[in-house]
């Protein structure tokens, strides 16, 4: 065969195989694509044999060898998708006894080491999850989708989180979005979160003082396309040179004692990496031992229309107030496995559900039939009966009661296919194991027979799951005893103590100007006992390190500590507004 017609044939060659991957990716099931790829390799093998005439079997051998190797790294990560199912069925339960006994009358002690579990069993979850999730996206089962979303309110909740994960430290969080950055974008909003929290994660973990920024710039815009370039760049611990080709490795650290000081798996920025590849876009890293390190990867998008966006901020909340709304329901629950299936029950039971539980599915049909089940909470993988199959029968019953039943699915993992089969069956919802209980009240309420009404379910949804920051919390419980009970009293003190925090403002915006610690000492040596009269803790710390700041002649940090002061007196000044609202009402 002639050079040309050789190069020809291998280049189209290339491109077949460009082609196959593609299509393996983007339209097969994870089954399918393997199969396909496997028939790929034989036909290249063969094709290169009778190109290249080797000596007899070297080839046959290579591509025996490859198909081997490609048997046995799937073998591994349906492996690792067992396992990963089996871990989290168990761990379940811990987490759902755990939040269970967090809610019983415990000892200080008590709820320490509940706390604890709680900590290790959500921490062990994470770890199950960066791994599964790892396997689930070098297998291509990972599912990427193309959607219209709004990139600002995206990273707004993406530092909204940041933020949550900053805990007594001295980090500033800064984000910096160019004005050419178009607002509406097309394409995997789910993915984009992932990478960037993977990598303002890291750098959470790795600042302990100093800052943490996010910057987006348009790199490129043409024919309604666009490049963006998102920058993650922190005063962390930094990165040996020498270490930067390494640090994309799978379970790979810069240093070998950085996961026993930070945990982690060492597969954040592999998953990271391999996300924005099948973005296709790229990464790179850019660092200094002990000067921090800066992130850089770029994305390309289709520039999206501004339509069909609510205008509903999806924060995350505990709605344990609900309880009401769920009283009298009933809830039908196939799960084989007892310890789950007793400690769902008991959840429900709290509530006020009626629960049937331990059922078959003839002796659920017949309770379908004759009570008014308002839900059916539905185990996908039990051992002893399917809960597709199971589901199935449901909704093809001929029985209208029965089929118009909803279904909410759970299960310890959940793939592409896994969603389609739900869909064609006709199931509801989706819940994956572990749940929290505010995930579990929420999916019942928004799917069960008879709705709440957005209304009412708005209404619940009040106390954050994320605790309140400790510089805004106050009880007035005390100075109530205090007031011997006379509300008028606890008002007059709450007024008085409101003008003196009036005061304190004006004085420090005065005295700053001047640098006058001595002034701004006095002034804060004077509110901290008013703080100390509300139980505001948190604010009155804050309020004893400007005066400590301001004897030591610490300019900068009164500067720092009155811009915080600033930021949360508001929140502090509402909730105190409201707790006396309540007392005034009793």
């Amino acid at each position: 065969m002639s050079i040309s017609k050789t190069k020809d044939l291998l280049g189209q060659l290339a491109q077949l195989e460009r082609t196959v991957s593609e299509f393996s990716f983007d339209e097969l099931s994870a089954d399918d694509a393997k199969i396909l790829k496997g028939s790929f390799n034989t036909f290249r093998a063969s094709l290169e044999n009778h190109i290249y005439k080797p000596k007899k079997g070297a080839v046959v051998s290579h591509a025996i060898k490859a198909s081997n190797d490609e048997n046995q790294e799937i073998s591994q990560k349906q492996f690792i998708a067992h396992i990963s199912h089996e871990i989290r069925t168990p761990l379940n339960s811990i987490i759902g006894f755990a939040n269970l006994l967090n809610d019983e009358k415990l000892t200080s002690g008590q709820h320490k080491k509940v706390d604890a579990i709680q900590f290790a069993s959500n921490t062990l979850l994470k770890l199950i999850n960066e791994v599964l999730d790892y396997s689930k996206i070098s297998s291509g089962v990972s599912n990427f989708e193309t959607v219209d979303f709004n990139l600002h309110s995206l990273l707004k909740d993406v530092m909204f989180l940041c933020e949550t994960l900053i805990v007594d430290r001295k980090i500033e969080l800064l984000v910096e979005i160019d004005d050419n950055v178009p607002k509406i974008i097309k394409g995997d909003p789910s993915k984009l979160s992932q990478v960037l929290l993977n990598l303002l994660g890291n750098s959470v973990k790795f600042v302990e003082q100093g800052f943490i920024k996010l910057e987006v710039f348009s790199k490129a815009s043409y024919d309604n396309h666009c490049v963006l370039e998102f920058s993650v760049a922190d005063t962390g611990i930094g990165i040996a040179k020498e270490k930067i080709d390494t640090i994309f490795k799978r379970y790979t650290q810069a240093e070998a004692n950085t996961s026993s000081k930070y945990g982690g798996t060492g597969l954040g920025l592999t998953i990271t990496k391999e996300i924005i590849e099948k973005l296709k876009g790229d990464i790179e890293i850019d660092s200094t031992i002990d000067s921090g390190t800066t992130v850089t990867f770029r994305l390309p998008y289709t520039i999206g229309k501004n339509i069909g966006f609510s205008k509903i901020s999806k924060k995350p909340y505990k709605n344990l107030k609900g309880q009401h709304l769920l009283a009298g329901a009933e809830i039908m629950v196939f799960e084989d496995n007892q310890m789950n299936s007793l400690l769902i029950v008991e959840q429900l039971t709290k509530w006020g559900c009626k629960v049937h539980a331990n059922v078959s599915l003839t002796e659920g049909l017949e309770i379908l039939g004759s009570s008014n089940v308002d839900l059916i909470l539905m185990d996908l993988k039990m051992p002893n009966q399917n809960g597709f199959e199971v589901s199935k029968i449901i909704r093809t019953h001929e029985n209208n009661k029965i089929k118009s039943t909803p279904i909410v699915a759970f299960s310890a993992d959940f793939t592409e296919k896994d969603s389609i089969e739900c869909k064609t069956i006709g199931i509801n919802d989706f819940l994956l194991k572990p749940y929290s209980l505010n995930d579990l009240m929420t999916t019942i309420l928004k799917n069960k027979k008879s709705k709440v009404e957005l209304e009412d379910f708005s209404s619940i949804l009040q106390k954050p799951m994320i605790k309140p920051k400790e510089t805004t919390v106050v009880d007035l419980n005390h100075l109530l005893k205090d007031c011997f009970g006379e509300i008028d009293m606890l008002n007059e003190l709450v007024k008085l103590f409101k003008l003196n925090a009036i005061e304190f403002i004006g004085n420090v915006t005065i005295h700053l100007k001047t640098d006058n610690l001595k002034e701004i000492a006095l002034s804060a040596h004077k509110l901290k006992a008013g703080f100390a009269m509300i139980k505001a803790d948190g604010m009155r710390k804050l309020i004893v390190d400007i005066e400590a700041s301001c004897k030591a002649n610490k300019v900068e940090k009164v500067k720092e500590l009155y811009e915080v002061f600033l930021i949360d007196y508001p929140v502090l000044e509402e909730n105190l507004t409201a707790e006396l609202t309540v007392m005034n009402k009793k």
